[in-house]
């Protein structure tokens, strides 16, 4: 596609441009439009000098902006002096940049969206396969429908007025948290709540109660936010019926039997009605990419204005890169998750598996250096809660009863061990702050 056919706006980017050279106070707001907006070279350049001009203190008329250009040797190739004198003389209007902000950004939008049409043609020309040529297209499209520039550099003074409005927001609202609360008094003290942008790692062996404690959290979070679990191991049917019991406390067992009395069908309406007003949001399908997730979150986003969080069950069963091996590919998958945390701007918790190498040790209480098949696990997360039910390993154990959450890796506070008093039959977790192992742990930890 030749540049002629490529939608743009002469006249859009020439008002914005003139708007920086004819009013001082108009530069910040020009200079916020992506550079990426604009289609001909020589407004990149004269925006590109404007930044650095406004960037020294120095002004951006006219005469400024040409011996910039002028030093730079780039007068000539936005036009000459007189191409900035047109400019300068052209009476714009400050009230008309957002109206031509407007142009320019949907005309940016219409030379991608023709981008990614392009390429699939190409690909179909090329006897792709459908699927991916559709998935292609979904994930092209619905990006350029939700986004509307990439990060970049930001100046350190506009991240210390972050954490001065931060300490500012602590300092008037004493003991509030700064992330979402898990509903889990000493744990939302000790992590701060479920953050926006940060990876928070829930791991354990088979049985350990992960996906249990995940349910408990997903049930408290979802009473108030709209949020995404993705089971990619259990159906959505059999989450719900998870769900269903931790809220009616009718136990799975008496479910199943279908031995239930008047109080437990009360108890299950009551249930139903709590969990059809919830906000959770479950995804079935099994073996996702990490393309398709980041794909299914984008619909979402439009669709309910944002995602307030995310519950991946587990990061194991994500599918891999067949060309990667095992350890290079889960790396890559955890580097993505990471990226869609900061994204999507919202808190992402990640199921994961350990190790077998716990069942050799006199104490199987796992270690943060258990996770399975990557370190990039355990670099990307901010948090690290580890699992661990002694009576999984001996039933009569006195401790039975309890699980064990060891935040085992807390990147802005302390690590420290949590304990739960749990019942796994209605999937129920409450805090056990005041309690005391009957068995103290033995050997390597």
């Amino acid at each position: 596609m030749t540049q002629q056919k490529q939608a743009h706006s002469v006249e859009a980017e020439q008002h914005i441009v003139a708007c920086a050279i004819v009013f001082d106070d108009m530069v910040p707001a020009v200079l916020e439009i992506p550079e990426e907006w604009f289609f001909h070279n020589s407004s990149k350049l004269i925006v590109r000098a404007v930044k650095d001009l406004a960037n020294q203190g120095l002004g951006t008329d006219f005469f400024s902006l040409g011996e910039y250009l002028t030093q730079k040797r780039q007068l000539e190739m936005v036009g000459g002096m007189q191409y900035l004198s047109d400019l300068s003389e052209s009476l714009p209007s400050a009230s008309l940049l957002n109206s031509f902000k407007t142009v320019l950004f949907n005309a940016y939008k219409t030379r991608e969206i023709s981008a990614v049409l392009t390429e699939a043609v190409q690909r179909v020309a090329n006897n792709g396969k459908p699927s991916e040529i559709v998935e292609f297209l979904q994930s092209g499209v619905i990006d350029l429908m939700t986004s509307h520039h990439s990060g970049g550099f930001k100046k350190l003074g506009l991240h210390l007025d972050e954490v001065l409005a931060e300490i500012e927001w602590r300092y008037d609202n004493p003991g509030k948290l700064l992330g979402m609360a898990t509903g889990f008094a000493e744990l939302d003290q000790t992590i701060d709540g479920f953050e926006p942008g940060k990876n928070y790692v829930i791991a354990g062996r088979p049985g350990s109660g992960k996906t249990a404690f995940a349910v408990n959290l997903a049930a408290r979070l979802a009473e108030k936010d709209a949020g995404c679990y993705f089971s990619l191991e259990m159906t959505g049917k059999s989450l719900s019926k998870r769900l269903l019991t931790n809220k009616s406390r009718v136990h799975n067992s008496t479910l199943r039997s279908g031995q239930l009395e008047s109080s437990d069908f009360a108890a299950i309406a009551a249930g139903v009605t709590l969990l059809h007003e919830s906000k959770l949001h479950i995804d079935e399908t099994p073996s996702l990419t990490t393309h398709q997730i980041r794909s299914r979150l984008k619909a979402f986003q439009i669709k309910h204005g944002g995602v307030s969080y995310v519950i991946i069950d587990h990061i194991g069963l994500i599918k891999k890169d067949p060309r990667k091996g095992d350890t290079e590919g889960m790396a890559l998958i955890a580097d993505e998750l990471l990226g869609m945390a900061k994204e999507f701007n919202c808190p992402f918790i990640l199921l994961a598996q350990i190790n077998r190498g716990t069942e050799g040790r006199d104490n199987k209480r796992p270690m943060v250096s258990d996770l399975k098949q990557s370190g990039k696990i355990e670099e990307n997360a901010d948090v690290v809660m580890l699992l661990y039910r002694e009576d999984y390993y001996n039933p009569n154990s006195p401790d039975r009863g309890i699980t064990e959450l060891n935040v085992g890796k807390n990147r802005d506070g302390e690590a420290k061990m949590i304990p739960f008093r749990h019942q796994m039959a209605i999937g129920d977790y409450q805090e056990a702050i005041d309690w005391e192992p009957a068995i103290k742990p033995q050997g390597k930890f």
